[in-house]
């Protein structure tokens, strides 16, 4: 075989090594886990993690589906954002003069309490490699933390 040959068939090898095999160069890791709300699986939301203050990193997110997540994210202390949202139906007696001029009967609704987005209190310490990190929050004051 000529040397021309065999460097082209290594190329491809190696390419398809890579391809197959290599994680991305992008610095960020595998973080996967469970959200519940009161004790039952999310059933779709949100998840946002970001560098807590004074440290650097990059912001992620990623869906939440069936109490599932899975996303990458940068290795260190992270502050937690969790976000869903639900649509009501409303009945008369709820609708406001302005919904009723506008004939609106439904409206959606933030289901996750503000201490576990808006004024996150939810932190994920994440390493190299892959991470599992569960989340129990709650709509009571009881609040909720990373398992």
């Amino acid at each position: 075989m000529n040397h021309i040959k065999f460097f082209a068939i290594l190329s491809v090898l190696v390419g398809v090594a890579c391809f197959v095999g290599c994680k991305p160069a992008d610095g960020l890791n595998d973080v996967e886990g469970t959200v519940t709300l009161n004790g039952q699986p999310l059933e779709n939301g949100y998840i946002e993690m970001g560098p807590m203050a004074g440290q650097s990193g990059t912001p992620v997110g990623g869906a939440i589906t069936a109490g599932k997540y899975k996303i990458r994210a940068s290795e260190g202390e992270m502050i937690v954002g969790i976000r869903a949202q639900k649509t009501i139906q409303l009945t008369p007696e709820q609708q406001t003069a302005d919904e009723k001029a506008h004939n609106v009967t439904e409206r959606v609704e933030d289901i996750i309490p503000d201490k576990y987005n808006n004024r996150s209190e939810l932190k994920a310490t994440i390493t190299k490699g892959k991470n599992t990190v569960d989340f129990a929050i709650t709509t009571d004051d009881a609040g909720g933390a990373a398992e």
